[in-house]
C-alpha cells in the first residue's frame, strides 16, 4: 500500500512539474522544475562565520545524501540548493531571501541570528515562504501559527541551564555584557529572569552594537561595574556573562587589560560555544581557559551517535576543524524541508506547506535526533552541552566540560583525559 501511495504522489508530482515547464503558470510555485528548490541564507562572512562555513558543508552533504537517496528509490526529482551569504547582517539577509524569492524559492534554511529571523519575518509570513533557522533561539520569536520554524528550542531553557551552572559555581553576581539586537536581549532577559529567581544579583547590563569593533569603553564600563560588586562580595562569587557571536574573540583577547575583569570567572553563550575564531587568537583562548568561560550550547543526542559522529566526522574532514551542533540542525532542516515537498505534492501553498513541515518533523529522527516541534515551531525537545576551552600538548581545543537535562534539571560535569 505504501509503494502505490509513493507512485501516486510521484506521478502527481511529475505531472505539476512538466505543466508549470508548459504553461509558464507556476511561479508562485516552490518548485516550478523537476528539481525540489531550497534556498539556503547562511553567515559565510561577518560576526556568524565559524557556524556558517560549517553550516555550509553540511548542507552540501544533506543535498548529496539526499539525491542519492532520491535516486535509490527510484524518484527522478533532485533536490537543489541555492546558497546565499548573509553576512551576519539583517538587510543582507532580507536582500538575499528576497533574490532567491524572486527566483521562485519558497522554502529556505537560515538564516543563523535570531536578528536576521526578525529581519526577515515579515517578508516571509506575507509572502508565503516557509523559514526553518537551524539556529536561532530568541524567545521573542517563538510565536504560533508564524511561518517562521526553528530546530533548536529558545533560549528559556538555555536561560534554565546558566542559572543552574552559575549557582552551581557559587556565583552570586553578574555583570552582563551584551550584543544589542533581539538575540542578546531576549537571551539576557531569559536568563537574568531565572538567576533572580534562584537569589542572584545581576548588574546593568553593558551593550554592545553588532557593528562594534573597538571594545575598549565596552571592557573599560564592564571593569568599573565588577568593581562596584566587589564591595559587597569576593571575586569568587562574581563572574562576567558575555553573550556575544564572534565578536567575542575580540573582547576576549583584550580583556587581560583590565584589572577586575581578569579577577572573575567568565561565562559565555550559544552563540560563542565552538566558535573557530577563538581557538585561533592565542591571548584570546588563554583568556579563555585561564577564566573558565563554559558556553551552553544546543546538545547533541547521546542516542542518535550513529547519526551524527559519521556525519561530523565528514564535516570535520571538508573544514578542517570539528563543526558547530547547528551545522547537524542544517543538516536535518534540509531533509525534512524535502520530506515536506514530497509529502505536499502538487498542493504547494503556504497553510499545506506548513502542516506537512510540522508532520515531517515529527517523524523525524536525524543527526540533530527527534525534531519534533512545539506549539511555536520550536523545537520541544532538548539538552545542552556546555563547551570550555582546554588546553592540549597540542594546542588550545573546544571541549564538552558539563551537559544539563532540561526535563531533569540537573548539571552534570564531565571528566576529560
Amino acid at each position: 500500500m505504501r509503494k502505490v501511495k509513493f507512485a501516486l504522489l510521484f506521478a502527481s508530482m511529475v505531472f505539476f512539474f512538466t505543466s508549470c515547464h508548459k504553461h509558464n503558470d507556476c511561479h508562485d510555485k516552490p518548485s516550478s522544475q523537476a528539481n525540489l528548490r531550497i534556498g539556503a541564507l547562511l553567515s559565510i562572512t561577518g560576526s556568524g562565520a565559524s557556524t556558517g562555513q560549517s553550516s555550509q558543508a553540511a548542507v552540501q552533504f544533506a543535498q548529496q545524501d539526499i539525491n542519492a537517496w532520491l535516486s535509490s528509490i527510484n524518484r527522478n526529482a533532485r533536490v537543489q540548493i541555492t546558497m546565499a551569504d548573509t553576512k551576519t547582517d539583517t538587510a543582507e539577509a532580507l536582500k538575499q531571501l528576497k533574490l532567491l524569492y524572486g527566483q521562485g524559492i519558497r522554502l529556505f534554511v537560515g538564516p543563523y541570528s535570531s536578528a536576521e529571523v526578525a529581519a526577515i519575518k515579515p517578508f516571509a509570513d506575507t509572502h508565503g515562504i516557509l523559514i526553518v533557522s537551524p539556529s536561532s533561539v530568541a524567545v521573542s520569536l517563538a510565536i504560533p501559527g508564524d511561518n517562521i520554524f526553528r530546530f533548536v528550542s529558545s533560549d528559556v531553557i538555555q536561560g534554565h541551564a546558566m542559572t543552574a551552572m552559575l549557582i552551581a559555581d557559587s556565583i552570586r553576581a553578574i555583570v552582563p555584557i551584551i550584543r544589542d539586537d533581539v538575540w542578546g536581549n531576549d537571551l539576557l532577559g531569559a536568563t537574568t529572569k531565572d538567576f533572580y529567581a534562584k537569589g542572584g544579583v545581576i548588574s546593568s547590563a553593558v551593550k554592545f552594537s553588532p557593528n562594534t569593533t573597538d571594545f575598549a569603553s565596552v571592557l573599560a564600563m564592564a571593569d568599573s561595574y565588577v568593581n562596584n560588586l566587589m564591595t559587597t562580595y569576593n571575586s569568587e562569587h562574581i563572574a562576567v556573562y558575555l553573550c556575544a557571536l564572534g565578536e567575542g574573540t575580540s573582547i576576549l583577547h583584550s580583556a587581560w587589560a583590565y584589572t577586575h575583569l581578569s579577577n572573575v570567572a567568565w561565562y559565555g553563550s550559544s552563540a560563542f560555544a565552538h566558535n573557530a575564531s577563538l581557538i585561533a587568537d592565542t591571548a584570546a583562548c588563554r583568556f579563555a581557559f585561564s577564566h573558565a568561560l563554559p558556553c551552553p550550547s544546543f546538545g547533541l543526542d547521546e542516542t542518535a551517535i550513529d547519526k551524527w559522529q559519521p556525519l561530523t566526522e565528514r564535516i570535520q574532514s571538508s573544514i578542517g576543524r570539528s563543526p558547530e551542533v547547528y551545522a547537524l540542525t542544517a543538516y536535518d532542516a534540509v531533509w525534512v524541508g524535502v520530506k515536506t515537498y514530497l509529502a505536499a505534492g502538487t498542493q504547494t501553498d503556504i497553510a499545506t506547506l506548513k502542516l506537512a513541515f510540522v508532520d515531517e518533523s515529527s517523524n523525524y529522527f536525524g543527526a540533530s535526533g527527534n525534531t519534533t516541534l512545539d506549539v511555536n515551531g520550536d523545537r520541544a525537545y532538548g539538552n545542552y552541552d556546555f563547551w570550555a576551552v582546554r588546553q592540549t600538548p597540542a594546542g588550545y581545543i573546544w571541549q564538552i566540560s558539563a551537559q544539563y537535562n532540561s526535563a531533569t534539571g540537573v548539571l552534570s560535569r564531565l571528566i576529560r583525559k
